[in-house]
C-alpha cells in the first residue's frame, strides 16, 4: 500500500507543478533487493606522496614550482634567504685556509723548531766526535776520567736535546693538523648548513599542492609543498565489522566525485593490517581496471566492493541526499542519517529513517536523477 501512495503521489505531481513553480517531489524510504557489497568512501592518492618542509628559518627567495608541475629529481625547488650562512660559510673558509696555511711544512712555527733542530743536529754531531776523541785518550790515559765523563755528559745532553726538540716538532705538527682538520670540519658543517637553505626533489614527480609563495617567511619544519610520484591508488576505508569480507583481487564499483555520473571498475590490491586509529577505520588500496582520463590525487570517491548472494535493505533516491549526509523531512527538517552501499540511482540507509518517513528530494531533483552510468570499461 506504501508503494501506491507513492505511485499517486508522482501521478498528481504534474498537476500541482502547474501551481507551483518549483515543486519538491515527495518520497519514502523503501526496502529494495540489491546485490551484497561492503561499502567504502576514500579518495585517490599517488603510491609515493611526501611533503617538501623548509630546512631553515628565512625568507624564500626562489620558488620555482606550481601545482601540476612535473618535477626531476635533484630539481631547486625552493631557495630560503641565506645570507648570514652565506657570510658564516666565507668566515670558515678564510679560518680554515689560515689552518691549512699554518699546518704545512713550510709553517713559520714548524721552520723555526726545525731550525732548532738544524743547530741541535750540528751540534751533536761535534759533541758526538769531542766524546770519541776523550774516549780515545782516556783509553791511552792521555786525558782524565773526569775530562772524560764531562765530553760524556755533553753529548748526551744533546742527544736528547735533539729528542726534545723532534717531539716537540711532532707535537706541534699534530697540533696545527687538528685545528685545520677541525676548520674544515667547520666549512663542511657551515656548507652543510647553506645547502638546507636550497630544497631539491627526492625524485622524479608531480607537485600536488603549494602552500607558500616567493616572499613569504618561513620557519623550519613548515611544509611548503606536496609531492606525488607513482602510480595513482585508491584508498578506501573499511569498517572494523566489514575488513574479514574482503580478499585480494576482489572487484569494486566506483564513483568519483568529479565524474559522478559515471561508475568505474577496480580491484582491491592491497589489505593494510593495521587499524587506522586517525580515521578509525581499516584501510584498503585499489587499483582501476580501466582508469578514467583525468586522476587527480585527492578526489573524493565511494566504492561498493561486490559481495556473494543479495540483500533487503531500506533505500532512498540517492539525489534526495543533501551534503553526503541529510535528508529534508517534509516538515522542512533536515535529518542525519547514516548511509551504506549504492545500487544505481539508490543508496542504502543504515540508520536514520524508517518507512514511515516522507521526505524531500532537492528542487528540481526527481528519483531518476543521478543514474551513474558504467565506464572505463
Amino acid at each position: 500500500m506504501k508503494t501506491n501512495k507513492i505511485i499517486v503521489g508522482l501521478f498528481y505531481l504534474p498537476m500541482f507543478g502547474l501551481l507551483s513553480c518549483n515543486p519538491q517531489e515527495e518520497t519514502t524510504p523503501q526496502y529494495k533487493t540489491i546485490q551484497q557489497a561492503i561499502f567504502a568512501s576514500g579518495h585517490m592518492e599517488q603510491e609515493d606522496e611526501y611533503i617538501i618542509s623548509a630546512t631553515a628559518d628565512g625568507t624564500i627567495r626562489e620558488f620555482s614550482i606550481r601545482e601540476g608541475d612535473y618535477i626531476s629529481k635533484g630539481q631547486l625547488l625552493v631557495r630560503i634567504d641565506s645570507d648570514v650562512s652565506n657570510t658564516q660559510l666565507q668566515e670558515a673558509r678564510v679560518v680554515y685556509n689560515d689552518a691549512k696555511q699554518n699546518s704545512s711544512a713550510n709553517a713559520p712555527q714548524l721552520e723555526q723548531i726545525k731550525s732548532q733542530i738544524d743547530q741541535s743536529k750540528t751540534q751533536l754531531n761535534l759533541d758526538k766526535i769531542n766524546y770519541q776523541r776523550y774516549a780515545d785518550l782516556r783509553k791511552k790515559n792521555s786525558v782524565s776520567q773526569l775530562e772524560y765523563e764531562k765530553a760524556e755528559l755533553q753529548y748526551k745532553a744533546s742527544q736528547s736535546s735533539l729528542q726534545v726538540l723532534e717531539k716537540s716538532y711532532k707535537q706541534a705538527q699534530d697540533a696545527l693538523q687538528l685545528n685545520a682538520d677541525r676548520s674544515l670540519q667547520q666549512v663542511k658543517t657551515q656548507q652543510a648548513i647553506l645547502n638546507d637553505y636550497s630544497i631539491q626533489a627526492d625524485k622524479d614527480g608531480i607537485v600536488l599542492e603549494v602552500l607558500k609563495k616567493k616572499g613569504e617567511l618561513v620557519r623550519k619544519g613548515e611544509v611548503i609543498a606536496k609531492i606525488g610520484s607513482g602510480k595513482n591508488i585508491l584508498k578506501l576505508f573499511i569498517a572494523e565489522d566489514d575488513i574479514a569480507k574482503l580478499s585480494i583481487g576482489q572487484e569494486a564499483i566506483v564513483q568519483m566525485n568529479n565524474y559522478p555520473d559515471t561508475t568505474f571498475t577496480a580491484s582491491i590490491t592491497k589489505i593494510l593490517p593495521a587499524f587506522d586509529e586517525a580515521a578509525q577505520s581499516f584501510t584498503v588500496e585499489a587499483a582501476f581496471v580501466n582508469p578514467p582520463q583525468l586522476l587527480l590525487s585527492g578526489t573524493q570517491l565511494q566504492a561498493n566492493i561486490k559481495q556473494q548472494g543479495t540483500k533487503k535493505v531500506l533505500v532512498i533516491p540517492s539525489a534526495a541526499v543533501i551534503r553526503g549526509k541529510y535528508v529534508e523531512l517534509k516538515n522542512g527538517e533536515e535529518k542525519e542519517i547514516k548511509i551504506g552501499q549504492k545500487s544505481g540511482n539508490w543508496v542504502e540507509v543504515k540508520q536514520g529513517l524508517t518507512e514511515k518517513d516522507i521526505i524531500l528530494l532537492p528542487k528540481g531533483k526527481s528519483k531518476e536523477e543521478g543514474v551513474a552510468k558504467p565506464g572505463g570499461e
